[in-house]
Parts: C-alpha cells; sequence; structure tokens
C-alpha cells in the first residue's frame, strides 16, 4: 500500500523559487528596497510580456514628455505644407515620435534654437533607451537555459537492502549536456545552541556526475546511517519544515555556456515504499523510446 503523507505547513519560500524564476518572497528592513543598479538584474527577471509591457510605457512617457516640451512653442517647428489635423500636443508628439526614431519624413522639422536644443536632447535619450533595451534583449536571449523536467515526486526504496531516496530528471532538449552535475541538499531545522537555524546538509549520491546528459537520470541517495536524513525512515515521514533542495548544471555542446535547472521536494513530495514507473523502450524500428506520459508515475515497490 502506497504511504502519503502531507505536510501541515505551506511550501517554504525557498521551494517556491526553485520550482520558478520567480525571486525569494525576502522582506528586507533596515536598508533600502531599490536602487537603480538593480534596474538590469530586474529586466532580466521579468517575464517577456512585462518587459515589452515595460518598454513600451518606457517610450510612450518620453514622448508624451517631449511633446509637452515642443508644444511650448508651437511656431517652433515646421508642421508640412498639410500638417496633421491635429491639436498642436498631438502634433508634437508625432513629431516626437519622428525624432526619437529617426524616421525623417521631411514634412515636420525645427526651425527655431528653443526646438533644436530639445531635439538634440531627445536623439541624445533616444540613442540612449534603444541601446538599453537593445543590450537587454540581447542578453536575455543570450542567456542560457535549460529544458530541464524534474519528477513532481521524490520515492524511498530499497535497493540492495538499503533504503534509497530517488528522483527523476530528464533533459527535454534531447542535445548532449556535457559533464552534468547534481547536488542534492536538505534544508531543514536544527538546534544549534539553544537557538533553532535553517541548515543545509548535503546528501551523498549514488552517482552525482553525468558525462553526457541527454535523456533521462535518476538521481539517488541511499539513506544509510550517516545520512542526514537518517531519522527520516523509521517513521517514514519527513519533518514538516524540511525540503530537498535540488540543482543541476552542465554545459550545453551547442553554445558552450553552463546552464542550469533546479527544483525543490517538500515532505508532502516524498513517497514512500514505491518506485517509478519504467518509461525507457524500444520502437520496431529499433530507435529507442521515453514515454513522458508516465515520466511522474509511480507503482508501489516490490517487499524485500
Amino acid at each position: 500500500m502506497l504511504r502519503r503523507r502531507r505536510s501541515q505547513t505551506a511550501h517554504p519560500p525557498l521551494g517556491r523559487a526553485m520550482r520558478t524564476d520567480r525571486a525569494l518572497n525576502v522582506r528586507a528592513i533596515g536598508r533600502s528596497r531599490w536602487t537603480i543598479l538593480d534596474i538590469y538584474h530586474g529586466m532580466l527577471r521579468m517575464s517577456w510580456p512585462h518587459v515589452t509591457a515595460t518598454f513600451f510605457a518606457l517610450f510612450l512617457s518620453l514622448n508624451l514628455l517631449f511633446a509637452w516640451a515642443y508644444s511650448f512653442d508651437p511656431t517652433g517647428i515646421n508642421w508640412g505644407e498639410k500638417p496633421v489635423n491635429a491639436p498642436v500636443f498631438w502634433r508634437a508628439f508625432f513629431f516626437s515620435i519622428d525624432t526619437i526614431a529617426t524616421i525623417g519624413y521631411g514634412n515636420m522639422y525645427p526651425r527655431s534654437v528653443y526646438a533644436n536644443v530639445l531635439v538634440v536632447a531627445e536623439i541624445t535619450l533616444g540613442v540612449m533607451f534603444f541601446a538599453i533595451v537593445t543590450g537587454i534583449a540581447f542578453a536575455r536571449f543570450s542567456r542560457p537555459t535549460a529544458r530541464i523536467l524534474f519528477s513532481r515526486v521524490a520515492v524511498v526504496a530499497d535497493v540492495d537492502g538499503v533504503p534509497t531516496l530517488m528522483f527523476r530528471a530528464a533533459n527535454l532538449r534531447h542535445n548532449l549536456v556535457f559533464e552534468a552535475r547534481a547536488t542534492v541538499s536538505v534544508l531543514r531545522d536544527e538546534t544549534v545552541g539553544g537557538s533553532t537555524m535553517r541548515r543545509f546538509k548535503d546528501l551523498k549520491l549514488v552517482r552525482d556526475q553525468n558525462p553526457v546528459f541527454s535523456l533521462t537520470w535518476v538521481i539517488m541517495h541511499p539513506i544509510d546511517a550517516d545520512s542526514p536524513i537518517a531519522d527520516w525512515v523509521p517513521g517514514g515521514e519527513a519533518p514538516p519544515n524540511s525540503e530537498l533542495i535540488v540543482v543541476l548544471a552542465g554545459v550545453d555542446d551547442r553554445t558552450g555556456q553552463t546552464m542550469h535547472g533546479r527544483w525543490a521536494y517538500t515532505p508532502g513530495d516524498i513517497r514512500w515504499q514505491t518506485r517509478f514507473v519504467d518509461i525507457l523502450g524500444l520502437a520496431s524500428d529499433g530507435a529507442r523510446t521515453i514515454d513522458y506520459r508516465h515520466f511522474h508515475d509511480i507503482e508501489p515497490s516490490e517487499p524485500h
């Protein structure tokens, strides 16, 4: 019979961050929440829709600002033989867009000193704006990303008479990831000197390196007497406030860059006395197959 124990506590903040691209939900006290130096990293963490909306809002705001400035001197701009049938402010807005985008249709141009000074300032800011947009877009596109799938649950079953913690990882791109390395740590509360502290302890793996990670990988930790989680076995349950932190890194064969994958398991994600369903097979033409439809499926382990 499968045993499933659910933790009564919510997922810790670290576990949520390890499963998504969101930052840790940490509230800083006693220091500034934001500095201008954080803009670049903030843009890299934002989703593409948010980044696009931010750039569009900044572009629109910049043009509205200069349209307001141009409207103070309506005769300082030659509006052309057939000007746009709109108030001066919106004519200035369209002129601002033509200027900052360096379109130069030729029907509108500055002719007063005031308007020319504004044009110089706007073009300078526009060049800087588009350089920043291009740089951030390139940084986001060039950032190495991994499509690593982790099993939603971890299992504990006897392997050669030793209770062994196991979970699966798969490279969904099926490209070659060289020198892949997995690290697994347990994060739990411990009493040190009369104080409760959250501490990491590394788990020793049966195999923590994979020379060529291209398909799937079952990562295993024997829960022997020296294991930091040896006290989990007698009761068949992990402490409520503990979690397993997984980090997998390797070198992409196409880009030569190091990519990372991460995941976290809470006590409610661990299944005892179970094993993963086999997903490897061979097609009729001899090709190797991986059935991802059953990647997360488990079944009772055989008694020993």
